[in-house]
């Protein structure tokens, strides 16, 4: 009994030697060859992507966070442009006059640590032989920094006369309002 004969595209053992056999045992080899190459390829291409995913959440992270630093920045270089602004107009108004900066001299040299400038106001007359005057906004959160405050500019030689405007606390508030103003001795010629 003949058993049942499954078909097969592969030369038979009395055909091996044909041209159209060696073309197709070349052709199943090569083939089989491509398609382990690609398999190999998408293989290695989806284990990359774990790889890539991670590489790719780690520079989005770092990017995240690089973000976060000049958001943060932002508002630091604002106040530096700005205060390097304040120092061009002061280095303006020292080379104009010189004698500008003896009243804030003497207010650094009276102020104590506690003392917080809220406001100051300066006003150089356009007569010589007038003395400055300054109008101070500021705040202390305690009572004795600002008798010893008071109490320097009223002791200072360059100061001619200091008038206390107004002393207040508020309710709900820790500090002392304080609003003086402040009449130096003309500059000596």
């Amino acid at each position: 009994m003949l058993g049942k004969r499954e078909p097969s595209l592969l030369p038979e053992e009395e055909n091996a030697d044909t041209i159209t056999a060696k073309i197709l045992r070349y052709l199943t080899t090569v083939g089989r060859v491509i398609i382990i190459l690609t398999e190999l390829i998408v293989i290695s291409a989806f284990i990359s992507r774990f790889w890539l995913d991670r590489r790719n959440s780690d520079l989005s992270e770092i990017v995240r966070q690089q973000k976060a630093i000049l958001a943060t920045t932002v508002e630091f270089e604002k106040e530096y442009s700005l205060l390097q602004q304040r120092l061009k107009v002061v280095k303006k108004l020292l080379s104009e006059n010189p004698d500008f900066f003896g009243p804030i001299n003497a207010l650094v040299k009276s102020t104590p640590p506690e003392i917080v400038y809220d406001n100051l106001n300066l006003k150089d007359t356009t007569d010589q032989s007038a003395p400055p005057i300054a109008t101070l906004n500021l705040y202390s959160y305690r009572e004795d920094s600002l008798v010893e405050f008071i109490s320097n500019l009223m002791v200072n030689p360059t100061i001619k006369s200091v008038s206390v405007n107004k002393i207040e606390k508020k309710v709900r508030d820790t500090r002392y309002l304080v609003n003086l103003t402040i009449e130096f001795t003309p500059p000596k010629k």
